[in-house]
């Protein structure tokens, strides 16, 4: 586990660990709070299933926890391919929003893809989204591409890109 990154500090009494970390007879109760735990963030339509999802070789996962509990307070997925990463998935409960937890993954996410020789982190944004929106920017990340009803009618995905290797 880890409370630290160059980009900023965790929050007093926060910790964040890969699951890659995570003894493998714990991965499935990790599977089933993670899947509780993104019903509440987001629509069903755009769940994972954690149980395959998690027997994937390339796809990572980044959990957040209150110190000496096992309360899940955020989370980052991503899918590795080579020199890209993906980042699928980022998320952290309404009371421990703002807080710079969102920014410690992010930035421990470039720091994992650097030392694993990943060249770009890229993602999809809602462009409505604009909390999201700020945040990667302050993460270094710039606007690519942008579709137009990728989310469903009236609703424009704006693509991100971060070059590890300058952040």
């Amino acid at each position: 586990m880890t409370t630290a990154g160059p980009m900023g500090t965790l929050p007093s009494g926060i910790v964040l660990q890969s699951i890659a970390a995570c003894p493998p007879k714990d991965r499935e109760s990790l599977a089933a709070k993670l899947a509780k735990f993104e019903k509440k963030l987001f629509p069903s339509s755009v769940a994972f299933d954690y149980g395959v999802e998690l027997k994937k070789k390339n796809i990572g996962i980044i959990l957040v926890f209150k110190e000496g509990t096992q309360e899940l307070v955020a989370y980052l997925v991503y899918q590795r391919q080579k020199s890209l990463a993906w980042l699928h998935k980022l998320a952290t409960i309404e009371q421990e929003r703002r807080k710079g937890i969102a920014k410690c993954l992010v930035d421990f996410l470039r720091q994992q893809m650097k030392k694993g020789g990943c060249q770009t982190i890229v993602l999809w944004v809602d462009e409505a989204r604009d909390p999201a929106r700020a945040l990667y920017a302050s993460c270094g990340f710039q606007q690519i591409e942008r579709l137009t009803n990728y989310y469903g009618p009236g609703r424009t995905a704006i693509k991100l890109s971060l070059d590890v290797a300058q952040h």
